[in-house]
């Protein structure tokens, strides 16, 4: 008995060997940087993560004297933007070559807790000899793959290049080995729509609760719907895409006929928004030129400035459609050197209106209106940045003088667009030094 114990352990130990031997079918590459920045600013801005996401300079009113409440410094020290991911090879699956990416970083929920970790990528691909699909969360298509601005700022580009990462099923096919199109279901997760939390009545200051949800989209029980084309030859990249999306902005909603109780009534009014985007890249040696403009409607979880208002109103019943704010946003960025690197960004973002008129809640001398979004009473956007980077193998340094400019839509709504008849400017100063150490 003794003999064969020692027997089946060495079987057992050989067998072991026999498979460390043999090739492993999944491997793993851990990789991601330390990340420190420190930044002041002129002017309190619409921000994320402790103000390291800079987006607007934001407009909050004056006092008795007139000054600005908002134009007051600010400075941070922060770590948060510190990542680490792990890039996972597996098997070939149903003759596809299998690949995986998992990455966090300390960015947590953006508004509430920012010091907590977060998933930013989470996805699993399968890729053919012409098509791939991708399962999992990645970078919405509208943030084109590589055509994205290189600057100093954890902003990247916002709000004038689409920001979001969300869960997705995306299938890529090359119709040409420099062609290629892409079809995608997104969800929303951590960049979100906005839409009525809870209504009271059917009044403006009843209807100011106001949220931001992922549930809105989900409610509509339709997922957003991209399709993208990309052409890539000789250093020169340029693509197009279109993205179809609905949310529902209440569950419900409150008749206020005169003389009658106050009952809810259930809606299922959904909201429609179409968007449009270009892009184009030249690289070549040291030097990267792109440039971005993208039209569409109610694009909140892209991070752009916008939203949507009440075009009508039933007083019987509260029902309520709606219709989007229109907004253009673009940006042209040029990169040049390897060691010492020059970078310029310029962008502008512009409020066109609503597509529709908005439903006047008040009367003709004293319009009012309910708007929901992202300062959709935000007219336009601008900025400026130029920024000078050292790189020294694992290390890079920045920095970066980031000059924001926006006007603010103030007095007296046109209920026809949207728009206001007065506006206010407001400007933030930045300046940011950033160090990256990869790993």
């Amino acid at each position: 008995m003794k003999k064969l114990f020692f027997l089946v352990l060495a079987i057992n130990t050989l067998a072991t060997v026999a498979q460390d031997a043999k090739p492993k079918a999944v491997s793993m590459e851990f990789y991601g940087f330390v990340r420190f920045e420190t930044y002041f600013d002129s002017y309190k801005g619409l921000n994320a993560a402790n103000e390291n996401f800079f987006i607007v300079p934001l407009y909050a009113g004056t006092d008795v004297n007139g000054k600005h409440i908002n134009q007051t410094p600010t400075y941070n020290f922060s770590s948060m933007a510190t990542r680490v991911g792990v890039r996972i090879s597996g098997p070939e699956i149903l003759n596809a070559k299998t690949t995986a990416n998992i990455e966090t970083d300390f960015a947590g929920d953006l508004g509430a807790n920012p010091a907590m970790f977060r998933v930013r990528q989470a996805n699993a691909v399968f890729s053919w000899t012409t098509s791939s699909l991708l399962i999992g969360q990645t970078w919405h298509p509208f943030w084109s793959g590589k055509v994205f601005p290189t600057v100093g700022g954890l902003n990247t580009g916002s709000p004038f290049q689409p920001f979001n990462r969300s869960p997705q099923i995306r299938l890529d096919y090359k119709l040409h080995p420099k062609f290629m199109v892409s079809g995608a279901l997104v969800s929303e997760f951590q960049y979100k729509s906005y839409g009525f939390s809870k209504i009271d009545s059917m009044y403006p200051k009843a209807m100011s609760y106001a949220d931001k949800s992922d549930l809105f989209n989900r409610h509509a029980a339709i997922p957003e719907m991209v399709a993208n084309l990309e052409l890539n030859s000789k250093g020169f990249t340029i693509g197009a895409g279109a993205s179809l999306k609905f949310i529902k902005p209440t569950l419900y909603t409150v008749g206020m006929a005169p003389g009658k109780d106050v009952n809810k009534y259930v809606s299922g009014e959904l909201l429609r928004s179409v968007s449009f985007v270009g892009y184009s890249q030249y690289a070549k040696n040291k030097l990267v030129v792109r440039a971005k403009a993208v039209l569409g409607q109610n694009m909140t979880h892209l991070n752009i400035p916008g939203g949507y208002g009440v075009k009508t109103l039933d007083p019987s019943t509260g029902a309520m459609t709606y219709t989007p704010y229109n907004s253009f946003t673009s940006f042209v960025n040029a990169v040049y050197g390897s060691k010492y690197q020059a970078g310029i960004f310029a962008g502008y973002m512009q409020n066109l209106g609503t597509k529709e008129a908005l439903h006047n809640f008040g009367t003709a001398g004293s319009p009012s209106a309910v708007t929901l979004g992202m300062i959709p009473n935000v007219a336009s956007v601008a900025r400026v940045a130029p920024s000078f980077a050292l790189n020294i193998s694992k290390l890079r340094l920045v920095l970066e003088y980031e000059l924001t400019q926006a006007t603010f839509g103030t007095g007296t709504i046109d209920t026809m667009d949207g728009l206001y008849q007065s506006s206010v400017d407001v400007t933030n100063h930045r300046g940011n030094l950033m160090m990256m150490y990869s790993f």
